[in-house]
């Protein structure tokens, strides 16, 4: 899918949640949350996959950057959680040591600056995958969009080139405008 102006309008930001996310990274490092860091850390690839695109972003790898980052955000919430109830200084409390502190600003900012940045690539994705299906043609060659059997574009669309009813070479070259009718007779089985 090709960029739209809104997503190129969109890229700074989506830059700026990626070095956040970045400062993140290095920040739980030095709180000593490895695991945290090294699962942000792949996030933030896969962000980076998002601007590699041909145009300077890519919408499909922002859909999966956005699910990527919204399950990250998710744990990352749940971690919060549970660093606040064990741990022994209340959110941002005076006596407490500078690393505490800025252990509390990591595990708060963490989850915000990831659904901010889903929020951000899903919107990149969204505005090109609908601009993409403006530009698309229904069911190009016939009228109304729709096959034979109703259907627009879905199951059966390889069969266009099949000749219709009543265009020849289907049955014996014979004009049958007849709708089509599925069975109406009464069902027999072998052996009874």
């Amino acid at each position: 899918m090709p960029p739209t102006d809104y997503a190129i309008r969109m890229r700074p930001w989506f830059v700026a949640t990626l070095v956040i996310i970045q400062i993140i990274v290095v920040g739980k490092f030095i709180i000593s949350d490895y695991w945290g860091a090294v699962s942000l850390f792949f996030v933030l690839l896969m962000g980076i996959l998002v601007l590699a695109g041909e145009h300077g972003i890519s919408a499909t790898n922002a859909l999966f950057y956005s699910v990527m980052a919204m399950i990250s955000g998710i744990f990352d919430v749940i971690s919060c959680m549970l660093y606040f109830q064990h741990s022994k200084y209340k959110a941002f409390e005076s006596g407490a040591p500078s690393i505490v502190i800025l252990a509390q600003i990591i595990f708060i900012i963490s989850p915000i600056a990831l659904f901010i940045s889903a929020a951000v690539s899903y919107s990149i994705f969204s505005d090109c995958q609908a601009q993409s299906e403006e530009f698309m043609p229904m069911n190009a060659g016939r009228a109304g969009g729709f096959d034979d059997f109703g259907q627009g574009g879905g199951y059966g669309g390889g069969m266009r080139d099949v000749p219709r009813r009543g265009q020849g070479g289907g049955h014996g070259g014979q004009a049958n405008d007849r709708p089509f009718q599925p069975f109406q007779g009464t069902g027999h089985r072998v052996g009874n």
